[in-house]
């Protein structure tokens, strides 16, 4: 049996369903034969952006995607997707090819350590010398990328292990015999660890017994976790307000009547206990230091056991999977704190909860009059004038990939999320480049059914411009709105002097038409300057005749031309 066939039934048996990467000999011929037996590719034009869009992929389904390279160069570009996965602990497999081993340190096509490279940036690395071990290998590569904190895992596989004939014999028998069946994955197996009941017990304790401003914070592990039946269970239980972070956004609904974003600030700095799900205690919530009040206590459950030695010292740290541990907690609180959860809802709580919904109510208007100022003949868009635009139709439960640095900012506050797992950007690491890799893969995951929104500032889109080929090629409804100010943080309406001592490095060419080079591969381009194009494009776009939302057969993008100068992000702001 020729070896390419083995590892494409070992792929499909896995249980992975999206496969993405840059071919070149020999893993075409592996794609090929993946193909044949159902599996589908999207082939990029960078390892980078398919390295990215295979990450998201763990992200949105709790199953690995799998990246192709080839050896070499092929792999340490796909290096930023496995980092990616890494620090948002999301499921990724990479493969890549190898010299061959009898043509190692000869100076070999492509030869480079590229195993020593790979070491850091993944949970594992295998190397399969023998295809019976590659078989094992693969699976074991797949499981453990699931399996307790998930995240990358690398299998390279020789060359000469593609293009080679299995002849049977006593390791690969049982291997070949079974081939349709070996090494099949019931994901729904996986174990989900679960915190000790004492512990659960300490954390209720703490959050409805001595909390009198309480606050749960979810982030993209609980919505990983698929954790938002639980989660709503507990909310409605204990009408404790909740936060998200940004990739959090929809666990709990941005319209629900405990949904306190709006107040972030008040219910950070405020805030005695606070129920920490799936989400960070780094850069963007203050270390769980700055912004918060000095005897706040934290309750934090994470997958991620080391994330124990990054929170304060008077925290609870409990070890689990937050779907899991929330079934616990909810059992727990509906039976032996079923007492004080009625309790908890007395004077304090109320004029807790009161304080927040008066700050939301107030910054929330604050925000709508900030959108909805009209723009005036002869001025440039603003970020909230394009957004007030976009808000009118982007469903609030549409699949929205949001990237760059004021492109991504204002619209977490301006683009409502209803439902979990939507709102896709630069995550924990704030890594640019992810944006078109994310809506391609989002689109793929959905069957190339549902209408993607991919909203990125124009430095963002350059990461991975070239990407939007791939979109175009595979015919997926993905709508690209590049919102462009000709630069990082801000740009030139023009430049007078193309020295590269006098033009700013935040600057980029002015005026690039990024519509036109969409329609140079085929797809349908605008670019707009004003509010009343923006709407009429948008408004003539295809709909779905019973919700008229927009449903796109092919890629659409809009380039929109902003204001140049803006403000620098906090986080810059406070550096310099």
């Amino acid at each position: 049996m020729e070896n390419i066939k083995i590892i494409s039934k070992i792929i499909k048996n896995s249980g992975i369903e999206q496969t993405f990467g840059v071919v070149g000999v020999p893993i075409t011929n592996v794609v090929y034969q993946m193909q044949k037996d159902g599996l589908p590719f999207y082939g990029f034009r960078n390892e980078q952006a398919a390295s990215y869009a295979a990450s998201i992929v763990g992200y949105l389904t709790r199953k690995p995607a799998l990246c192709f390279t080839v050896s070499g160069p092929g792999l340490i570009h796909a290096l930023p997707g496995a980092i990616n996965a890494q620090a948002n602990s999301f499921p990724l497999v990479v493969m890549s090819s190898s010299p061959n081993p009898a043509d190692l340190n000869k100076g070999s096509f492509q030869e480079c350590p590229q195993f020593a490279a790979a070491v850091p940036c993944f949970k594992t690395c295998y190397y399969p010398p023998t295809i019976e071990q590659f078989a094992t290998y693969f699976i074991r590569a797949v499981r453990e990328s699931v399996s307790g904190r998930p995240g990358p895992v690398y299998i390279q596989v020789p060359s000469v292990l593609m293009q080679g004939t299995a002849q049977i014999n006593d390791a690969n028998k049982s291997l070949i015999e079974n081939i349709d069946t070996y090494g099949i994955i019931e994901y729904d197996e996986i174990p989900r660890p679960v915190p000790q009941r004492g512990q659960i017990e300490e954390a209720l304790q703490m959050l409805i017994s001595r909390a009198k401003r309480p606050l749960i914070i979810g982030g993209k592990g609980a919505a990983y976790s698929g954790a938002e039946k639980e989660l709503r269970r507990l909310v409605d239980a204990t009408k404790i307000p909740f936060l998200p972070s940004p990739m959090g956004k929809g666990i709990v609904s941005d319209e629900d009547e405990y949904s306190v974003a709006s107040a972030r600030s008040v219910a950070l700095k405020r805030a005695d206990y606070i129920l920490v799900l799936g989400a960070r205690l780094n850069w963007m919530f203050g270390y769980g230091v700055n912004g918060f009040a000095s005897d706040v206590k934290f309750i934090v459950v994470d997958i991620f056991a080391e994330h124990q030695s990054h929170i304060p010292a008077n925290s609870l740290f409990l070890l689990g999977d937050i779907r899991a541990t929330l079934e616990e907690m909810n059992s727990v609180c509906e039976t032996a704190f079923k007492a004080a959860v009625h309790n908890g809802s007395g004077q304090d709580r109320q004029s807790w909860m009161k304080e927040l919904t008066d700050k939301a109510g107030a910054n929330a208007s604050s925000l709508k009059k900030q959108m909805e100022e009209p723009q005036q003949d002869g001025q440039q868009l603003t970020y909230h004038q394009v957004y007030n635009v976009l808000a009118r139709h982007i469903p609030k439960n549409a699949p929205f990939v949001n990237e760059g640095a004021n492109t991504m900012d204002i619209g977490r506050v301006c683009i409502q999320h209803t439902d979990p797992r939507c709102r896709l950007d630069c995550g924990s690491l704030s890594t640019m480049g992810v944006g078109v890799g994310y809506a391609i893969a989002a689109s793929a995951v959905y069957n190339n059914k549902r209408t993607v929104y991919a909203v990125q500032g124009d430095s963002a889109f350059g990461f991975s411009g070239m990407e939007i080929e791939v979109a175009v090629r595979y015919r997926q409804p993905i709508l690209f709105i590049i919102i462009n100010n000709n630069g990082i943080y801000e740009g030139l309406d023009t430049i007078q002097d193309h020295s590269p001592t006098a033009i700013p490095p935040t600057a980029l060419t002015p005026k690039i038409r990024y519509d036109v080079m969409m329609q140079s591969f085929g797809g349908q381009g605008h670019s707009v300057s004003t509010t009343d194009q923006l709407q009429d494009i948008l408004s003539k776009l295809p709909r779905n005749k019973q919700t008229n939302e927009i449903q796109l057969e092919d890629p659409v993008l809009i380039n929109v031309f902003i204001k140049p100068s803006s403000v620098l992000p906090k986080i810059l702001n406070a550096a310099h």
